[in-house]
């Protein structure tokens, strides 16, 4: 019984030396390169996905990488932004200067007839295919010194009704 234990473990251990040592010093893109015939084997395909996805994820880092540059030029420059919140309209509008950022619709009722569909949306105007009660306008101005912008919302947005949690460090 035991001389067969060890003729086991010397297979095994035969096994394990041919395996460690099957591409010798070639790295694993040099030794699937050596025969055309490996470039089936399941290693060479395992590498090459390895490859084509370390690819995708650096093409997606460069996109990241210019998205934030870009992010961090348009921070750079003076961006004011106002709401302008409207009531019974169907258009919304901003003021010259302005461009159009954002148009909501903000309250409704079934009575008055629910959610209104928005036709058109422009530089400057979204306009709704009917009336409605409320809708919030956002507008924004690039440069030092914006135009002056009416009718905008100056109250600040009302305090929480149950005090927010203590950070945890």
């Amino acid at each position: 019984m035991r001389i067969v234990t060890i003729f086991a473990a010397l297979a095994v251990t035969l096994l394990a030396g041919a395996c460690a040592n099957r591409t010798g010093d070639m790295t694993i893109a040099e030794w699937c390169g050596a025969d055309p015939g490996r470039a089936n084997t399941d290693i060479c395909k395992q590498h090459q996905d390895t490859v084509s996805l370390g690819e995708r994820v650096a093409n997606v880092f460069g996109i990241a990488n210019r998205a934030q540059a870009t992010a961090d030029q348009a921070m750079a420059r003076n961006v004011v932004c106002v709401t302008r919140t409207l009531n019974r309209t169907r258009a919304g509008t901003c003021d010259p200067g302005y461009t159009l950022a954002g148009c909501t619709q903000t309250r409704y009722t079934s009575r008055a007839g629910g959610m209104a569909i928005l036709r058109s949306v422009s530089d400057t105007e979204c306009r709704f295919n009917s009336q409605v009660l409320e809708v919030q306008v956002r507008c924004c101005a690039m440069g030092p010194n914006p135009p002056p912008a009416t009718m905008v919302r100056d109250t600040p947005q009302p305090a929480p009704q149950s005090p927010q949690p203590a950070p945890v460090s």
